[in-house]
């Protein structure tokens, strides 16, 4: 037995009902067309982009005068761009392997279903990013002014170029982990203020922590490449991208995707539920056996 679909008091599906409504949306990707997903990824790019833009403005102020409050300020703006992605039905890749998660354990679409959509939406991501990083970053000239530049050139330096790649791997899988459970809380709550609170704090944490996120990272590393840090094109792919996207799509899948299968719909179907059990020990007029 599910609990109620919905509270009048909080306004917020029950985690098995948001659930229902992720595996449905985890569907609706998985057989939409190739193109919406990448036009909806690609303006996921631009959007998640401007909050980076944002955040590296605020927090590249004071980075050197307390390192944790520049984090924090990170924490707090950078999100930003997730909530208004959420708000006008574009989409990140980091959300496809929770997703796809979901579908795959239901035994749903083909691997060229998944493997087409997931490419679509990492490679839409990255052409947004990239775009806002060249044309809206560079050519504006908006971080040129120090201290401003200083920003994304140290946070290149040491989140990637200073990292081994296991490391960077690592720190990826609870970056993914934490943004699809912001992706989760976004699809429970169902008023705006809730929702917007539901999708900032998770991935307030994954920021202030420095947990990369994928495209994130497509964005803040170009920057931070064409503003002079030491990392070249092939180590933006090879000792960038590859270890974070490998992390993140771990994380998605297995600490929220997999969470979400196994706890509000397999554990549910095969009655391992609180409600199945005591349903087990009632009798025909739902009173408790002694």
């Amino acid at each position: 037995m599910s609990e109620p679909s919905s509270s009048a008091s909080s306004g917020a599906l029950s985690p098995s009902d948001a659930t229902q409504e992720t595996f449905k949306t985890g569907l609706q990707h998985l057989y939409e067309s190739p193109l919406i997903t990448l036009t909806k990824s690609f303006y996921g790019g631009l959007l998640l982009s401007a909050g980076g833009l944002l955040s590296l403005t605020i927090a590249g102020g004071v980075s050197d005068m307390s390192p944790g409050l520049s984090r924090l300020l990170q924490g707090i703006t950078f999100p930003v761009g997730l909530v208004i992605i959420y708000f006008v039905g574009a989409e990140l890749y980091t959300g496809y392997p929770m997703w796809f998660a979901i579908t795959a354990l239901e035994r749903k679409g083909t691997p060229w279903l998944y493997v087409s959509r997931a490419a679509a939406s990492w490679v839409g991501g990255l052409l947004g990013a990239l775009v806002f990083a060249y044309f809206f970053t560079y050519l504006t000239q908006s971080l040129d002014e120090e201290p401003f530049r200083s920003g994304p050139v140290n946070m290149v330096t040491s989140d990637i170029v200073d990292k081994p790649w296991h490391v960077i791997f690592l720190k990826a899988i609870p970056c993914g982990f934490l943004v699809t459970m912001a992706m989760f809380l976004g699809s429970q709550n169902k008023d705006g203020i809730s929702k917007a609170m539901g999708l900032h704090l998770p991935f307030f944490l994954s920021v202030a922590a420095r947990y990369p996120h994928i495209v994130e990272y497509m964005y803040v590393s170009a920057v931070g490449i064409l503003l002079g840090a030491p990392l070249g094109w092939a180590g933006y792919f090879g000792k960038c991208l590859a270890p974070i996207t490998l992390g993140n799509t771990i994380g998605g899948a297995v600490f929220t995707g997999f969470y979400q299968w196994f706890v509000f719909m397999e554990c549910v179907k095969r009655g391992w539920t609180a409600e199945a059990k005591s349903g087990e020990d009632e009798d025909e007029d739902g009173r408790l056996r002694l």
